[in-house]
């Protein structure tokens, strides 16, 4: 079948294109032309070791592992390159300031996360942001998103929220003059498709969608359809022409099963060539939840899945084939 015309048309189109020939399936990205072939990980601010802030050092030999190990076996592609990660907070762990030497050293970018919270914290995270491009100006910076899944746990209002971003935007792009860094937001599908939630939406450079076809129950042959379903929910609810990339997405691999969705290394295997093989022929930049399993990320009924979501164990190796064309998309 031919992928629909008008991409928002409905959900059930879009999760029943095929794969064929790279689609541009967003004008409003060309905004932002860094983006079109970005891809990387989400990576936390902790040592897998120990849980010990991680040191620039730290920093630096897992962007080398990202981009010159994984990302070297890619070379013909640069869609899979793996030349950015994205982190969470700004000021956890002094993050910013001991990633962003590590990032110019090894040649990888930094998509910058800032807690979307009450007013000490964000003052915070914000500051560390302004510290961090004063010091090492911004070439190092992908991206920024205010906010992960705040909306999605009630932790601020759409209006709040908003008001942050827009703090932020003027920060950045006026006041520091990094007029090419995009500053957005980072939060579920299903908040993204809320209509309280417009003046995030309005207020955001681009849109952040955060999707888990396991944490929907889903079994790992409806994987790909779930995570399209997303996909096309949220594009409908913030337009077409809204420049729209993929926050977090992926499949753990220990844990307890959630409804049928079943957390093992065959799945994130299957998960793993479908999503990326999609997300790279529809030019969607994507970070992948996450980098490495964090065995010390936290307890709890699903605390074994939340710390097996790496794409490599937390020693460094790969649990999927990193050589995208060996994939055979």
């Amino acid at each position: 079948m031919q992928f629909f015309t008008t991409l928002l048309a409905a959900a059930a189109v879009l999760a029943t294109a095929t794969e064929g020939a790279s689609i541009t399936l967003q004008p409003g990205i060309n905004k932002w032309p860094a983006l079109r072939d970005m891809s990387g990980f989400n990576l936390g601010a902790n040592r897998a070791s120990d849980n010990a802030c991680k040191t620039t050092a730290d920093w630096q030999k897992e962007f080398n592992t990202i981009k010159n190990t994984w990302g070297a076996k890619n070379a013909a592609n640069k869609k899979a390159k793996f030349g950015a990660v994205k982190i969470f907070s700004t000021s956890d762990c002094n993050a910013l300031a001991l990633a962003a030497p590590a990032a110019k050293a090894v040649g990888i970018k930094i998509w910058a996360g800032i807690w979307g919270s009450d007013d000490v914290k964000f003052a915070q995270e914000k500051k560390a942001l302004e510290n961090a491009i004063r010091a090492h100006g911004a070439s190092w910076l992908m991206g920024i998103n205010v906010g992960s899944e705040a909306l999605y746990r009630k932790e601020i209002t759409a209006q709040k929220l908003a008001q942050q971003i827009y703090d932020v935007k003027g920060m950045v792009q006026k006041s520091l003059k990094a007029s090419k860094v995009p500053v957005g937001s980072a939060d579920t599908w299903t908040s993204w498709v809320k209509a309280e939630n417009k003046p995030v939406i309005a207020a955001c450079d681009i849109i952040l969608m955060n999707g888990f076809p396991y944490w929907q129950g889903a079994k790992i042959a409806d994987g790909l359809l779930k995570f399209q379903e997303a996909i096309a929910n949220t594009r409908r609810a913030i337009g077409s022409n809204k420049p729209f990339m993929i926050g977090e997405t992926g499949w753990p691999t220990a844990g307890k099963n959630f409804e049928v969705a079943v957390p093992n290394l065959p799945n994130l295997k299957t998960y793993w060539k479908d999503v990326t093989c999609w997300l790279m022929l529809r030019d969607y930049p994507f970070f992948w939840f996450s980098g490495f399993d964090e065995p010390n990320r936290e307890t709890g009924e699903y605390g074994v899945v939340e710390r097996n979501f790496g794409i490599a164990y937390s020693g460094g190796t790969p649990k999927v084939e990193m050589d995208i064309s060996k994939l055979q998309c």
